[in-house]
């Protein structure tokens, strides 16, 4: 009677060389997701900073439009000063002091204002100049974070040619008739077509396996299914 447990063991020997393939391949195809990733964050981190440059700009032009204002307020203030001097009606020397008093209370308000504006510049003037300067770091790291990707995405090239030269070396040792079937069934299988029978369960699905499975892949003297995931079954000696 055949004994199938060499081809068997070298067959799950075969497979780890798949699943570092498969792994590397899925690590390299992610890549470019990765560095999106990392694009759209320094994109965010930018957006950030420049809502926190809008902020300073608005103030300084808020800053603007009030002295403009207060500046509009001392002329009122000086040219009905001068108009004082020049009224004959009592009734209108009274109208002037009243629209200077309000100039002057307005402008009051509005240097208070102005004051306080140049004291929220100040602050965010701060808050900018932080802002870019984190924004600065964290360009340089996403940029070294990017070349390391597409670094590593070079050396899993060189690899994956290493390991599937490994592989088809290993392959030979294989025979064909057992190889075509794992070859066909790791296809659906997420690359996995052998797997260790795990005390009582398959180790590739997770099922129970009938005592008589589990008794043939013992004997290792034909292939045996799981009845589940249709994998080739491996039963390691304890």
């Amino acid at each position: 009677m055949e004994n199938l447990k060499q081809d068997l063991e070298l067959l799950y020997e075969l497979q780890d060389y798949d699943i570092k393939i498969e792994n590397i391949k899925n690590r390299i195809e992610g890549a470019p997701a990765l560095i999106e990733e990392k694009k759209k964050e320094l994109e965010a981190k930018k957006q950030e900073t420049e809502e926190k440059k809008k902020n300073f700009v608005t103030l300084n032009s808020l800053k603007k439009e009030k002295e403009a204002i207060l500046d509009a307020k001392e002329k009122t203030i000086g040219k009905h000063s001068l108009e004082l001097n020049s009224v004959k009606s009592n009734d209108t020397y009274k109208a002037l002091l009243l629209e200077i008093e309000k100039a002057k209370a307005d402008k009051s308000v509005i240097e208070d204002e102005i004051l306080e504006l140049m004291d929220k510049i100040d602050n965010e003037s701060k808050i900018v100049k932080e802002s870019e300067a984190e924004l600065k770091v964290y360009e340089q790291k996403t940029a070294s974070e990017i070349s390391e990707i597409e670094s590593s995405v070079r050396q899993f090239s060189d690899e994956i040619k290493k390991i599937e030269e490994e592989r088809e070396q290993h392959k030979n040792k294989v025979s064909k008739n057992i190889l075509d079937q794992y070859e066909r069934i790791r296809e659906g299988r997420n690359g996995q077509g052998i797997c260790i029978v795990d005390a009582e369960s398959c180790g590739g699905c997770g099922m129970v396996l009938r005592p008589q499975l589990i008794n043939q892949a013992h004997k290792c003297s034909e292939l045996v299914f799981c009845d589940n995931c249709s994998r080739i079954l491996l039963k390691k000696d304890n």
